[in-house]
């Protein structure tokens, strides 16, 4: 893990010296500061390692606030709280591997997407080698988290009876249920690619069998919807990322899609 810290901050040296930072930064909630929301529970987007907060989006949050000339400040909280409190306006911007629906932007405005993945299954090919895709699925038990577009397409896909059942975890004990596919306590984890693809790499057994077809996941970053500055700001910045190859060599870096 050292040597791949090494690699980050040498890259990201790099990128810093590409997109000249803003003049004149946009207003946010405190002077030159980048209020954040997020939750480090949530590998590759940003967890703790070693005490220290890493991530994909750590590493995006900090190059756009480069880039409009602020300084970016995290604050941890929870995702059952998150879209909350953003409407409150305790954060100038929420992050955390998000998926942009229709019902959250009802109540939030919203980036750009700055990636669009898909939600994957995870199984343990130990304990259940004759899962090999989806046509194998229709009695399993998949573990997903609280009020994640994860949970919300698991009971769509069990009404359809294409899984057998849904087994709900809150949202910062996913290594709970990792644990228990781990044990053959339940047949499959569905996440985010970038998040189940982090985990499998991680128990010995578990990998990716299938993708769920014809659900794109795009996600981006949350604001209120009276930050129309802000959010026009921060959505130049991802364009001049996307433009210059930042935003392909960080989802290289943290194995995320481009």
């Amino acid at each position: 893990m050292h040597g791949r810290r090494r690699v980050i901050t040498a890259g990201l040296a790099l990128l810093a010296s590409r997109g000249a930072p803003a003049a004149t930064p946009p207003p946010t909630l405190a002077q030159g500061v980048l209020r954040i929301g997020t939750y480090f529970v949530n590998p590759p987007f940003e967890f703790l390692e070693n005490g220290k907060k890493v991530g994909f989006e750590v590493d995006l949050m900090d190059e756009i606030a480069r880039r409009l000339g602020l300084t970016p400040l995290y604050v941890d909280t929870r995702w059952e709280m998150i879209l909350q409190e953003m409407q409150a306006h305790r954060y100038d911007c929420i992050v955390g591997g998000i998926t942009i629906t229709k019902a959250r932007e009802r109540t939030l405005a919203w980036s750009v997407p700055y990636m669009t993945t898909t939600l994957s299954l995870v199984v343990n090919s130990a304990k259940t080698p004759d899962i090999t895709g989806l046509a194998e699925m229709k009695t399993a038990t998949v573990g997903v988290q609280a009020a994640t577009t994860d949970y919300d397409v698991a009971v769509v896909m069990q009404k359809k009876g294409e899984i057998g059942g849904v087994k709900i975890y809150p949202f910062d004990r996913i290594a709970d249920a990792m644990t228990d596919l781990e044990a053959g306590r339940i047949s499959a984890v569905m996440k985010v690619a970038p998040v189940a693809a982090y985990l499998a790499r991680r128990m010995k057994g578990l990998k990716i069998v299938a993708q769920v077809p014809d659900d794109p996941q795009p996600l981006g970053i949350g604001f209120a919807k009276d930050e129309a500055v802000l959010e026009t700001a921060v959505n130049g910045a991802l364009a001049s990322m996307r433009a210059d190859g930042t935003l392909a060599a960080l989802a290289r870096r943290w194995g995320a899609p481009g």
